[in-house]
């Protein structure tokens, strides 16, 4: 039996999504109910195969008649093993949702058969986002992406811009079909990392596309870092539903923290809310004696901070012209340190 249901409720209408909870708020086991409005995020969401029932209101999402048929269809091919309710198709759509996860409860998943090997297992997903362009978001993703490595098998993927930024901080080598046979077959090795693999901007998806695609890597990788820039783009909308974690980067200064109160307002939308949690990490950039203290930063933020990263402006610069992480470049720097603190408290965060 499964220790938890997923309903994903796709419509213009928020409603309905509560009617949908107070459907199933007496099951057991619980009931998680996500409410989408973006049909774009819904397929990506679809994608991930744990979903257990959609429900859908076409007429609700204020597209036209032939629009909402494309769409419709989309949902169905992306969850073609989903239990689909169409809300102005069914008498009474309530009962078939109650139904249709008193069904699911009685069915082993593929996950709970093998349990026991790494097959089917999903991997983590943590998501690096900056408050605003330039406060080290790469930085700490790329140095993250480096430390796990060590002991896992990681995917470093850069959805944040299309200019390849990672080929310019790391010394990949040749592409590399693996997984074998799996939807993001582009994968480039990492010297100096044998357990980490990097996706660069080009060779990501289509945004409706992504979010599946990345977790189509679960058999085979542990983490999936998600180097995300520092705008919500639609690509960057379609990978948040999907988060285990969310690690905002800050820098200390007065206008990173309102830009990082705006973000954490934009991303906390119930259509592209992240699943999992969300942390701060404070790089701090400057020299000179900053005016904000880190529980300043908390305080002002509402959100925890995970770690914070001292000032090493000439360290980072040298360790970028050689293409190598500051924790390997110079690892008992105490930037390497904090870097390795704040990697070990992401994979805490999942």
């Amino acid at each position: 039996m499964p220790d938890l249901l997923r309903v994903l409720v796709v419509g213009g209408d928020p409603r309905l999504a509560e009617e949908a909870r107070q459907c199933v708020s007496q099951s057991q086991p619980p009931v998680a109910v996500q409410w989408l409005k973006d049909g774009g995020v819904a397929l990506a969401r679809l994608g991930g195969g744990d979903i257990d029932a959609l429900v859908v209101d076409p007429a609700s999402m204020g597209a036209g008649s032939g629009e909402s048929r494309d769409l419709l269809e989309k949902l169905r091919a992306a969850g073609k093993r989903t239990e689909t309710i169409v809300v102005t198709e069914s008498r009474d759509w309530t009962s078939d949702l109650r139904r249709i996860v008193a069904a699911s409860l009685s069915r082993p998943r593929p996950s709970d058969v093998r349990s026991g090997s790494h097959r089917g297992r999903k991997p983590k997903l943590i998501g690096f986002l900056g408050a605003k362009g330039g406060v080290g978001t790469s930085t700490v993703a790329v140095n993250a992406a480096f430390v796990l490595a060590e002991k896992h098998v990681v995917v470093l993927a850069e959805m944040g811009a299309g200019n390849d930024t990672l080929k310019l901080r790391v010394r990949t080598t040749a592409r590399s079909a693996w997984p074998p046979g799996g939807a993001l077959t582009c994968l480039w090795s990492v010297k100096e990392a044998p357990g980490l693999r990097v996706a660069l901007a080009q060779d990501i998806a289509a945004p409706e596309k992504v979010a599946a695609e990345l977790e189509a890597m679960g058999e085979e990788a542990g983490y999936v870092l998600l180097d995300l820039g520092s705008t919500v783009t639609e690509l960057v909308k379609c990978a948040l539903p999907r988060l285990d974690a969310l690690v905002l980067v800050v820098d200390m200064e007065l206008l990173s923290i309102a830009c990082a109160k705006r973000v954490l307002s934009a991303v906390q939308q119930p259509e592209i809310c992240p699943l999992g949690t969300i942390g701060i990490v404070v790089v701090n950039r400057s020299s000179l004696a900053c005016p904000l203290s880190v529980d300043e930063v908390q305080r002002l933020i509402g959100t925890p901070v995970l770690g914070t990263v001292p000032p090493a402006g000439d360290l980072c610069s040298s360790a970028l012209k050689v293409l190598r992480p500051v924790v390997h470049f110079d690892p008992e720097s105490l930037a390497a340190r904090s870097l390795v603190q704040v990697a070990s408290s992401c994979a805490e965060m999942v």
